[in-house]
């Protein structure tokens, strides 16, 4: 919750589900990053699903995140810059949160 504050400036951010929603293991290319160089690493991406007002603002976070903001599902993924995230990552998202919320 903590992290989508930060990165969003949403303050009203309710959980839909207590448990996770997606855990992916990514690998991260050496790069630089405020002018150091950060060696290749894994990243543990956790995924929960939240909800917030739709037409409350966000704000960028600099150095953080490039974009923020609301999307349709399909646009979300376009909108991303990175194609494995958009074809992998993103696009499961999505087809899994089509069939939110589960039948029991």
């Amino acid at each position: 919750m903590r992290e989508v504050r930060e990165e969003s400036g949403l303050q009203e951010v309710r959980p839909v589900s207590e448990r996770i929603y997606s855990l992916e293991i990514l690998t991260v290319d050496g790069h630089e990053k405020r002018g150091k160089y950060v060696s290749s690493h894994l990243h543990l991406n956790v995924t929960y699903l939240l909800e917030a007002d739709p037409g409350a603002p966000v704000r960028n976070r600099p150095g953080e995140n490039s974009r923020v903001g609301w999307f349709p599902l399909e646009e979300a993924v376009a909108a991303s810059s990175e194609p494995w995230f958009r074809e992998r990552i993103y696009q499961k998202l999505n087809a899994k949160l089509a069939g939110f919320p589960p039948k029991l």
